[in-house]
């Protein structure tokens, strides 16, 4: 569920708007509307639950510059505030302004809006769903005894998000693939992020007691288990 609040002192427009989301859309919830930018700062500051802003520039007492001003602090509305507005001097005013995720003219129509919430939606779903994922693999990893501070850990990390990302889930090859993938994220020759991950496991590898590590890989003898086997053994528990 995205809870919305409309900050839009022409209330009429307001409860349009809220109809009009709320038509057809059930994982949309409008919560508040608000008429000025008092109003709207004091939801903002108490209301956690808040996921998306549509925002009028031309507000009262505070406008939408000044209400971005002032939660800028809050990573939770970054990316997350669509303004409405047909004051050009206003909009020139928030160009590339990263809590905005885009702007509209009021001229353009409701429906834009809609467009852009549904928009805005999928995309909070997917970055929610990815930071389950990463809390996850931390999870498994942390149980074998895995060091979080590693910088090769860090690596192994991104490998496994990547690989658990795609399609098939599959590695199709370490070498040709993912670690060039990884090279260019981190900005790291290749060689350097193969050698991190290698010190990452080693220290994992003597930390993790012998047992538990045979049992989680379904080893018959105490080995230190390869990249491949460990994204591959994370993944299948992951998503069996």
């Amino acid at each position: 569920m995205i809870n919305v609040l409309i900050a839009e002192d022409n209330v009429y427009y307001a409860t349009t708007l809220m109809n009009s989301l709320n038509k057809g859309n059930e994982d949309i919830k409008v919560c508040y509307i608000t008429k000025n930018g008092r109003e709207t700062i004091d939801i903002l500051n108490n209301d956690n639950e808040i996921d998306v802003i549509i925002l009028d520039l031309k507000m009262p007492i505070y406008n939408g510059i000044e209400i971005l001003e002032m939660i800028q602090d809050k990573e939770r509305y970054k990316d997350s505030c669509i303004v409405i507005s047909s004051e050009i001097d206003l909009i020139k005013k928030i160009n590339n302004n990263y809590m905005v995720h885009c702007i509209i003219n009021k001229m353009v129509g409701i429906d834009e809006i809609v467009l852009n919430i549904n928009e805005l939606m999928e995309n909070k779903q997917t970055k929610t769903s990815n930071k389950k994922l990463k809390s996850r693999i931390i999870k498994e990893l942390l149980y074998l005894g895995f060091d979080i501070s590693l910088k090769g850990t860090k690596y192994l990390i991104s490998a496994i998000e990547y690989v658990a990302l795609r399609p098939d889930r599959k590695i199709h090859s370490l070498e040709k693939d993912v670690y060039p993938i990884l090279s260019s994220k981190y900005a790291e020759p290749i060689h350097n992020i193969k050698c991190n991950i290698n010190r990452a496991i080693t220290a994992m590898y003597y930390e993790c007691e012998v047992e538990k590590m045979k049992d989680y890989f379904c080893f018959s003898k105490d080995i230190k288990p390869n990249v491949k086997t460990i994204i591959n053994t994370i993944i299948n528990k992951i998503f069996t």
